[in-house]
């Protein structure tokens, strides 16, 4: 039976090791300033400020977290060539009236500790008993929902399956010209006929994404210029 002393040392132990694990993350805000772990979390949490981060290993192993104010980002694509890029992911033709919603996971994604670029298949299926009924919802509503993962993710879907929505992003067209920023627990993009692109950066509810896309709330994020 262990002395006191032992369970003494034991704890200090853990103690020591816990605090020292602390001690190797560091956190630097949108402006490039090294910032206390509270303080960091509070700028995030800040609605106002539209920040989004991202986690990395550096040397060492410390684990850098960084603030970048790009929660929100939109442009101006060429559909046809997202379109063309989706059907060949999908292997069929979709309708050029399709509204499309992207979930986007990156590579190295420190989002939670069972986060890693092994995507198994009983990880893909626990995750898609979480998307299943989102993707219902939306598909329901005439929205093409797709989970694209970043080229380097080792991802067992399954492709031959004309029900299979997750994806590897073989070409890194996603990557490059819409998911620029690669962010903790990932982005959404809902992607318009007219070429219109609307990202959010972070973890996030495609369905509740999917209510930037009606019409009104739409309207906000791409105001028509009235003509004289």
């Amino acid at each position: 039976m262990p002395t006191k002393k032992t369970l003494l040392f034991g704890l200090i132990l853990v103690f020591s090791f816990l605090f020292s694990e602390s001690q190797e993350q560091i956190y630097i805000d949108e402006l490039g300033d090294t910032i206390s772990g509270s303080y960091f979390q509070n700028k995030l949490r800040n609605k106002e400020l539209l920040l989004s981060c991202w986690d990395s290993l550096g040397k060492s192993k410390k684990r850098y977290s960084v603030l970048r104010k790009n929660l929100y980002m939109k442009g101006f694509y060429e559909f046809n060539i997202i379109k063309k890029e989706v059907e060949k992911i999908l292997s069929y033709k979709i309708q050029d009236s399709t509204d499309i919603i992207i979930e986007y996971y990156y590579k190295d994604d420190m989002c939670s500790a069972s986060r890693s670029n092994n995507w198994t298949r009983n990880k893909v299926n626990q995750r898609k008993r979480f998307l299943n009924p989102i993707k219902k919802s939306l598909n329901s509503k005439d929205i093409i929902f797709i989970c694209l993962f970043e080229k380097g993710i080792k991802l067992k879907n399954n492709p031959k399956s004309e029900k299979e929505y997750f994806f590897v992003d073989e070409n890194d067209y996603f990557k490059k010209n819409i998911f620029i920023s690669s962010t903790l627990c990932g982005s959404l993009a809902a992607i318009k006929p007219n070429g219109e692109v609307f990202i959010r950066n972070g973890e996030f509810r495609a369905d509740s994404f999917s209510q930037y896309l009606k019409p009104k709330n739409w309207a906000q994020l791409f105001p028509t210029t009235k003509k004289d």
